[in-house]
């Protein structure tokens, strides 16, 4: 039984709403001059004020910064006046049962009663994924109307935990305008930049201050038509090459983000933190973290090639082919990998029995994984693998593959049913392979990628989807933006700005 002295200790501005600002992760990113903060708040901003119950989701791996932009949104909450006791937050790491969620907000609802007036209420249950069945305890608050007139807000590591439970509250989730639940991923390319380099955070601002002035930037791309804008931003070239340089090491992770603007080469104690995280999660659904080091192994060998389960598990020794499937998509449910499947152009469908191409979502990630398993410190082996122009072209087109599934949910008029299963892609063709293809229902775009200085002529797969479709392709250089009869060639980091 959770007692309401615990709930007074575990919410320290219960009593004093100024202690938030000491809150060791708050002043930890506060005191970054990085402006990592306002490039994340936007993916928790909700309708925080319907005029119902309502209940949302904050998905995302563990130690990306949900409970760091919780704590920032309470802060905001608390600066323009709401009352300390119309708020409510606890962690719910070492619960284990629906009863404890239960009390905890039972304790909470008893110590404010006195308080609680018709201003609304913003209650936070991070991490609540711990709790089997957390649903159920939801359900029974909102049908006893113990948090009338209140936004609670739901967070946890594991996509698939949370999906489900939330499909067990029928009819009890509100009534708001917009998407329930979000995730909270990496930046991306875009973001990474605008926060290290303050041209191009002026640049963006300028010429892409919303995702539509990027969206008609691609669409004018796939017509064959460069605009002005990406001539203009084409000047910072040599800025922008160097900032992916290092996005290639840290990626989008803001505490990585920092830790490198802070000390390179990035410390062990980065590596491992994330790392921990990851074997934490997999842990907690009764997996074995030796398993997860051989299927991870296999993984960063097979990146940007087709891959098949019996492969995989004859290479990584585990018996099954099942067994690779089910721990590659525990790691897509936990955010760190993305799978693209083959193009069907007769039907527009992925090709689920084929070979599919795995990514990680972050490079840092990929970094992760490949040093789990190596003998010299992490840095060193990313170091090493990036002084390779394969190993390079490799990482390059994971972040390609990632920034083109985001792009394609930013694209979406349908974001709550959204599956990027069915608008990216890659084909192959009588053994002519093109890297990516995007379908959004309008217009079916290939993509190929050439990070080098000459990208040369191979593009053998890509004629092979234009001479069906007859439009546009694409080609993702090192450096070059140009136009050519059947194709626009852009370099990497400047593509990936739109993306």
């Amino acid at each position: 039984m959770i007692k309401d002295s615990n709930i007074m200790r575990d919410n320290p501005w219960w009593k004093d709403s100024s202690r938030i600002d000491h809150d060791p992760e708050i002043t930890a990113w506060m005191r970054t001059k990085l402006q990592i903060v306002p490039q994340m708040m936007h993916k928790i901003t909700y309708d925080f004020e319907p005029e119902n119950t309502v209940v949302y989701t904050l998905r995302g791996t563990r130690q990306i910064g949900k409970t760091t932009l919780i704590k920032l949104q309470i802060r905001e909450f608390l600066k323009k006046g709401t009352s300390p006791w119309n708020i409510f937050y606890y962690s719910f790491d070492l619960c284990t049962t629906p009863q404890e969620l239960v009390d905890a907000i039972e304790s909470y609802s008893q110590l404010t009663r006195n308080m609680w007036d018709n201003k609304r209420h913003y209650i936070f249950l991070d991490e609540v994924t711990t709790i089997p069945n957390w649903q159920k305890a939801i359900k029974w608050l909102m049908d006893k109307r113990l948090i009338p007139n209140s936004t609670v807000m739901a967070t946890g590591s594991d996509a698939i935990d949370l999906q489900r439970s939330i499909e067990r509250l029928p009819g009890r989730r509100g009534s708001i305008t917009e998407s329930y639940d979000k995730a909270l991923l990496p930046l991306q390319f875009a973001e990474y930049a605008s926060v290290m380099d303050s041209e191009i955070r002026k640049i963006m601002n300028l010429y892409f201050p919303k995702f539509k002035d990027r969206l008609t930037t691609f669409n004018k791309l796939v017509n064959g038509e460069i605009d002005h804008t990406l001539e203009r931003i084409h000047m910072y070239q040599h800025t922008l090459d160097d900032l992916l340089s290092k996005y290639m090491y840290s990626g989008g992770i803001p505490f990585v983000v920092n830790a490198q603007a802070s000390a390179v080469p990035i410390r062990e104690s980065v590596y491992s933190t994330y790392m921990d995280g990851i074997i934490g999660e997999w842990s907690r659904l009764g997996r074995d973290s030796n398993l997860l080091k051989r299927i991870g192994k296999e993984i960063v060998k097979s990146q940007g090639s087709h891959a098949s389960w019996n492969n995989m598990a004859k290479s990584a020794d585990v018996g099954s082919p099942k067994t690779v499937q089910d721990s590659v998509q525990t790691l897509s449910n936990l955010f760190v990998l993305l799978t693209i499947y083959g193009y069907n152009m007769d039907t527009k469908n992925p090709m689920f029995g084929r070979n599919k191409k795995i990514y990680f979502i972050d490079p840092f990630f990929f970094h992760m994984f490949n040093g789990w398993s190596a003998s010299k410190d992490y840095f060193d082996v990313s170091s090493e693998y990036l002084d390779s122009s394969k190993g390079k072209s490799v990482l390059i087109e994971g972040i390609i593959a990632n920034h083109l599934t985001r792009f394609a949910f930013n694209a979406s008029s349908s974001k709550q049913n959204f599956d990027y299963h069915y608008k990216v892609f890659y084909h192959v063709e009588n053994g002519h392979e093109v890297d990516f293809v995007y379908d959004n229902g309008k217009i079916v775009v290939p993509i190929e990628v050439k990070y080098r200085n000459k990208p040369g002529r191979d593009l053998a797969g890509m004629y092979k989807v234009l001479s069906k479709t007859h439009g546009t392709g694409m080609v993702i250089s090192k450096n070059r933006l140009e136009v050519f009869s059947e194709y626009v060639m852009i370099p990497a980091s400047l593509f990936l700005l739109l993306a």
